[in-house]
């Protein structure tokens, strides 16, 4: 489940496309998205802002959640047709013999969550983000870290990142689940907690305001094992895409386009999507614009080594019990990706 801030879906509309009595049906070109606010979501809102998904005649309408059970459940349930998950949810799907929904599109190829530390306690603890990578994960043993919730990516790689270093996430920390960035953000200033990670921009607004100090920058590729790593993706219902093919393809096609604005124009695409964020620190948006670019996936192609390797190292940390199938069909498919 990915990392996320926002408000629990309150209703999401299902949508369904058909023809008339003895017609074929109809492709749709109404898509609804479960997902919440996200700077490495760029291109879905330059798309929209842009009007490229009405050029292949889309209606694209963005529905916020507020974790990744709730995008996956939308997927399942057929009240959206996209979501932004990880491999992990779709693996644990599969295992409870659900394979309905289907990776489609690539987001990011590394783990982007940033961990950010307050200041004092950095000071205290003597390190700063050009400390070897041991000494920042050994600094966190006895401090207070937020997390979104139970189970969530906060969650698990934190349990990975003090793992190891030999501590025990039981016994030698206090992980507090707190909700959303929003909530993370204000905790670390108050001092209720001394640590958090979470993708950008909230660990980067902790840094610039002075009260917090950037560890690990997740979009920087710090730790290497989660570098060449599928993190984020789109998915969608597998059945839905099959009956919706040219659509399915048309969705991934404007995101590719949109991808090459927010890699080549960031400063425009900053100011452009202030509103789809619901931020009006334009400098922190920028910077996280600039950060993420790199590790954003070109044209939402999934690279069969990169799928093995995201998988065999979620087993290897533990994020997954049991291991699950790399092969394209199963969790993945690059089918409506032109690739």
């Amino acid at each position: 489940m990915r990392a996320r801030s926002g408000t629990a879906v309150v209703l999401l509309a299902a949508v369904a496309g058909c023809g008339g009595a003895g017609e074929p049906a109809q492709e749709a070109k109404r898509i609804t998205i479960a997902s919440a606010p996200n700077v490495f979501l760029s291109a879905l809102y330059v798309a929209k802002d842009d009007g490229l998904f009405a050029k292949e005649g889309l209606t694209v309408e963005i529905v916020e959640v507020e974790s990744g059970n709730d995008s996956i459940a939308a997927l399942a349930s057929g009240q959206a047709q996209y979501a932004d998950v990880g491999f992990e949810d779709l693996a644990e799907l599969s295992k409870a013999g659900d394979d309905s929904v289907v990776m489609a599109h690539d987001i990011l190829n590394r783990v982007t969550l940033t961990l950010v530390m307050r200041k004092e306690v950095a000071e205290r603890k003597n390190v700063t983000a050009a400390s070897p990578l041991r000494d920042r994960l050994g600094a966190l043993k006895g401090l207070k870290i937020g997390i979104t919730s139970p189970g969530s990516p906060t969650d698990t790689y934190m349990r990975y990142y003090l793992g190891s270093v030999g501590l025990d996430p039981e016994r030698d920390v206090e992980l507090v689940p707190l909700g959303g960035g929003s909530a993370l953000l204000a905790a670390l200033e108050q001092g209720q907690i001394d640590a958090y990670h979470l993708s950008p921009p909230t660990p980067y607004v902790a840094a610039e305001k002075g009260f917090g100090v950037v560890l690990i920058d997740g979009p920087k590729g710090e730790v290497p094992e989660l570098d060449k790593f599928d993190y984020t993706a789109w998915a969608t219902s597998r059945q839905w895409a099959a009956e919706n093919a040219a659509t399915a393809a048309a969705f991934s096609r404007v995101l590719a386009q949109a991808t090459v604005k927010v890699k080549q124009q960031p400063d425009a695409v900053a100011a452009q999507i202030m509103d789809d964020l619901g931020s009006s620190d334009q400098a922190t948006v920028l910077r996280t614009v600039k950060a993420m670019t790199s590790a954003l996936s070109d044209r939402g192609c999934f690279d069969p080594a990169v799928v093995r390797r995201t998988l065999d190292v979620m087993l290897r940390l533990r994020i997954l019990e049991d291991r699950a199938d790399a092969a394209e069909g199963r969790l993945w498919t690059n089918e409506y990706n032109g690739c």
